[in-house]
């Protein structure tokens, strides 16, 4: 009897059923391994540079885009299985007339392999690769003779079109690189999701989505999943030893947080259970997972990753001031500041990598935002329910996701401490203390030095709190908060006027800079079309049930009867500041991002509204399938941005 439950015990936990779904998914994971009939890369297109390296920029004309090759090239693509043995690349050998058309060497694993002489017009050759089935990748060397015109100082080799790989008919034995480490990467995804510890039915569905997406994005993009192979199993490992070491200190901590909402049980002493802590921390896993596996991929490059790449380099350079012209002072040159490069320097040390600093450091800075969320919940007095729903709308809003695409990396750096400063205003005011006043003092210098287009919002922001705090807040909090930030102004004045002022007061004004008269007298005509403009805005950038519910939502902040005496200071002076930079911008095209700063609330809002529609009979479900749609938006988003270089739309960002 004894034995009979033991087994009926295993089976039913859900660690055995997830051991199922990857022992099952493992000859769907072959077959998809097999499934393409080729692999193939236009040179010329988005994520080229990640299969062609020794290859100058790229060009087109009206039939084809394509690169020139250097003297010698590299070919690099996965090796996913020993049938891609045919090897095909589509190229001309063009020169001035009384030049012969250069020779090409293909060497492969230090062997000569072919040779041959180039035409000057396109033409495909194909040879036949060795076979390297223990070997993870498939690599080619192109030796050229170069040319180099006259008016160029480039040393040009052969203009390549396009590179493929094909399968040979005759079905061969699995890579085992590929392989093993896709197996090994679906298994440690499943041992996190049991270590998540979720209901049972929750994570057999995560179990599912997890290995069907695997084997599917394989049949669909295999390139891409080859080359995302190992920062994926980087992230995941990650992810697992932390869920494994950091989530049960974490989870403590929530679950010792008192109860100060009247959302909760009367009987209720703590603020969240247990089971509400894991999903916390699962939904903060799910953040990070959506935005590291795009941001860490080798095929994705944030639309101005280059700039701050640049930017990383120079801070760790020992360079602290650089320029630049942001839309925010009237594309006029002024001092940008340093404090989210420096901030990513540790990263950069480890990694050597600026471009991979850059985005997945944003990429771990921005999702823990979700957390801090919950955390701002806890002290506007909401259920823990309101807040694992502002979570779960914040792993992936669509303004989130459009900002990662688009990288600016600044912008959102500035949005995390903006966050972060939040929740520790909420508790320095509420019960002053010095290592609360140390950190309220030190985030508030990282969030006046971080970007200089956000500083036009946050100072606003804060401006407002404490004027307006003046009036409803204890003096002791009062005093408490604007002698942090009255600090960390002392700290970061001097950082902007020093290197700043010149530039800002003597620049000269360029073609595009801002005339406010004239821009309020075509204002008068183009005003219907700005504000359409905020609604586009408005409607990308959260989606139109998220607005209806945050419309609902705000009147119950408002309106709560137990709330943090900073409460309706902080809602008012969002909306005074939304509105003032709305107006600016429609009369005066005066760029700022005020609705990307206002992202935090808007997802508190909708949270307390759904978390009311929760507990009502059926609303249960409505209020699931809603902030599910809110998450495959994002995610589609972002990850058609990133697979299918489908380009979001800038419009909530310009706001």
């Amino acid at each position: 009897m004894s034995r009979m439950k033991t087994q009926n015990n295993t089976v039913r936990h859900p660690a055995f059923w997830l051991a199922v779904i990857w022992l099952l998914t493992l000859p769907a994971l072959w077959h998809s391994l097999n499934a393409a009939t080729e692999l193939r890369v236009d040179v010329g297109e988005w994520g080229d540079h990640t299969i062609l390296h020794g290859a100058h920029g790229r060009e087109a004309n009206p039939f084809e885009n394509y690169r020139w090759t250097e003297k010698r090239a590299t070919i690099t693509f996965p090796n996913l299985s020993p049938r891609y043995r045919i090897l095909q690349i589509r190229t001309h050998g063009w020169r001035p007339e009384g030049i012969p058309s250069p020779w090409v060497q293909i060497t492969i694993a230090e062997q000569r392999q072919v040779a041959f002489q180039t035409e000057r017009a396109l033409r495909t050759y194909t040879t036949l690769l060795p076979d390297a089935a223990l070997s993870p990748t498939i690599e080619a060397s192109l030796t050229s003779e170069t040319y180099t015109p006259a008016e160029d100082t480039r040393a040009l080799g052969v203009a390549i079109d396009w590179i493929a790989l094909y399968a040979l008919d005759t079905p061969g034995s699995l890579a085992n690189g590929q392989f093993i480490g896709q197996a090994l990467l679906l298994g440690l995804t499943l041992t996190l999701i049991a270590l998540l510890a979720l209901p049972g039915a929750v994570t057999v569905a995560c179990g599912l989505l997890a290995s069907t997406t695997l084997v599917g994005l394989n049949i669909v993009e295999p390139l891409w999943v080859g080359l995302g192979l190992i920062p994926w199993l980087f992230i995941v490992a990650l992810l697992t030893g932390a869920t494994w070491f950091i989530a049960p200190w974490l989870m403590r901590m929530l679950e010792r947080m008192p109860n100060t909402g009247l959302q909760q049980r009367v009987s209720s002493k703590t603020w969240i259970t247990r089971m509400q802590a894991r999903i916390a921390w699962a939904l903060l896993v799910a953040a990070l997972i959506v935005r590291l596996a795009g941001a860490a991929h080798p095929l994705f490059d944030a639309r101005d990753v280059h700039v701050h790449t640049r930017w990383q380099k120079t801070v760790a350079g020992g360079q602290l001031f650089f320029y630049s012209t942001p839309a925010e002072f009237q594309n006029r040159q002024t001092f940008n500041p340093p404090a989210a490069y420096i901030v990513l320097l540790p990263l950069y040390l480890a990694l050597g990598d600026a471009r991979l600093t850059v985005q997945a450091g944003v990429a771990l800075l921005d999702g823990l935002i979700a957390l801090a969320l919950l955390l701002i919940a806890h002290e506007f007095g909401l259920s823990a329910r309101a807040g694992l729903f502002a979570m779960a709308l914040y792993v992936a809003l669509p303004i989130s996701m459009t900002m990662m695409w688009w990288g600016f990396a600044a912008n959102a750096i500035a949005q995390v401490w903006w966050v972060l400063l939040l929740w520790l205003l909420l508790r320095l005011t509420r019960a002053p203390d010095r290592s609360l006043f140390a950190l309220v003092t030190v985030v508030a210098i990282l969030c006046l030095t971080t970007h200089i287009g956000a500083l036009v919002t946050l100072a606003a922001f804060l401006g407002l709190i404490t004027l307006i705090g003046w009036c409803v807040l204890p003096s002791n909090g009062w005093r408490a908060m604007v002698a942090g930030l009255l600090l960390a102004g002392v700290f970061a004045a001097p950082m902007y006027f020093i290197p700043a002022a010149a530039p800002l007061v003597n620049a000269p004004r360029s073609p595009t800079t801002l005339d406010p008269i004239a821009s309020f007298i075509d204002s008068l005509a183009l005003w219907p079309e700005r504000v359409d403009l905020v609604q586009r805005a408005l409607t990308l950038g959260f989606l139109s049930p998220i607005l209806a519910l945050a419309a609902v939502g705000l009147p119950l902040l408002f309106t709560a009867r137990r709330r943090h005496p900073l409460q309706r200071t902080l809602l008012l002076s969002t909306l005074i500041v939304c509105v003032v930079f709305f107006l600016s911008y429609v009369f005066l095209q005066l760029l700022t991002r005020y609705i990307y700063f206002a992202t935090p609330l808007v997802c508190l809002a909708a949270g307390a509204t759904l978390a009311r529609l929760a507990v009502r009979p059926g609303g249960r479900w409505m209020t699931y399938s809603l902030t599910l749609l809110v998450v495959w938006s994002g995610v589609a988003l972002w990850f058609g941005g990133v697979l299918l270089r489908i380009k979001p739309s800038l419009v909530p960002l310009t706001q």
